[in-house]
C-alpha cells in the first residue's frame, strides 16, 4: 500500500521521506484545507529529490467554484509546478450545481502536460459521483482523494469501498482525512492501494516577552509539521 503525506513545510517533506512515504501532497495553509504552495516551498521540496512531490492547486479557501480569473491564476500555478519539476498536481473544480467544471479542468490539465493528475476532495461534494469518476478517468486523472463524503475517511469507509468497486479500472480512490496508526490497516484490509494522511503535530508557539497576544494576533497563531513518528507508524503497519 502506498502512503501519501499532506506536507506544508520542508520539514514535513523531509519527515515524510525519512518515514518511507511514497509521495507528498505539497500545500500551504493546513488549517484551511490546503492551498497552493509557494514557489519557494515547491522548489525546495523538489530539490530535496527524496520523495515524489504532487502540488495542490487551489488558489483560495472556500468553495470549489472558480471564476475565470481564478482559473487563470491556477494555470500559472500548474505551470510553476511543472517548471520546477513536481511529479504531479492535485486539481479540482466544480460548477454551482455540483458537477465537474469540465472547461476549467481541461484548461488546467492542458497546462499540466504529462504530469500525474489527481482530483482533490471537491469530489465529496459532487452530485453524481458515478458519472464524475468516469469523466475524470477519461480526462487522464488516475487518483481521487476522498473521505467518502463523510467528515473523515473512517466514517466514509463504506462509501469509499462502493465507489472503488464501481470505478473504471486504473482509477484509484485514495482515502484521506482522519487516517492514523490506529485505523490505517482497515483501509489496507478493505483493498485500497493508497492512503493519505498528514501526521500533523502542532508546535508550541513561541513566547515573546512584552508582547500581548490580544493586541498582536500573529503571536498566538499555531504552526505545525507532519510528524516523523506518526507517519512512520502508519508506513510500518501498511508495509507488512
Amino acid at each position: 500500500m502506498q502512503v501519501e503525506v499532506c506536507a506544508t513545510s520542508l520539514l514535513s517533506v523531509r519527515n515524510a521521506a525519512a518515514a518511507g512515504a511514497d509521495r507528498v501532497e505539497l500545500c500551504d495553509a493546513y488549517s484551511l484545507g490546503g492551498l497552493t504552495p509557494s514557489y519557494g516551498l515547491t522548489k525546495a521540496a523538489v530539490d530535496e529529490q527524496s520523495v515524489e512531490v504532487h502540488c495542490l492547486i487551489r488558489s483560495r479557501a472556500g468553495h470549489f467554484c472558480f471564476d475565470s480569473e481564478e482559473i487563470e491564476v491556477m494555470k500559472h500555478d500548474v505551470a510553476m509546478a511543472r517548471q520546477l519539476g513536481a511529479h504531479g498536481v492535485v486539481l479540482g473544480a466544480l460548477t454551482p450545481d455540483l458537477k465537474l467544471d469540465i472547461d476549467a479542468l481541461e484548461t488546467l490539465i492542458a497546462v499540466a502536460g504529462s504530469m500525474a493528475l489527481s482530483f482533490h476532495r471537491a469530489f465529496d461534494l459532487i452530485a453524481d459521483p458515478q458519472a464524475a469518476m468516469t469523466t475524470l478517468y477519461q480526462m487522464g486523472i488516475r487518483r481521487i482523494l476522498s473521505s467518502g463524503g463523510a467528515a473523515t475517511a473512517p466514517m466514509g469507509m463504506q462509501q469509499l469501498m462502493d465507489w472503488q468497486a464501481k470505478a473504471p479500472q486504473g482509477l484509484y480512490f485514495q482515502p484521506g482525512s482522519g487516517i492514523n496508526a490506529s485505523n490505517c490497516m482497515a483501509f489496507k484490509t478493505a483493498g485500497f492501494s493508497c492512503i493519505h494522511l498528514s501526521g500533523y503535530q502542532e508546535v508550541s508557539p513561541m513566547v515573546f516577552d512584552g508582547l500581548d497576544e490580544d493586541q498582536n494576533p500573529f503571536v498566538g497563531q499555531t504552526i505545525g509539521h507532519s510528524d516523523l513518528g506518526k507517519i512512520k507508524a502508519v508506513v510500518d503497519q501498511v508495509s507488512r
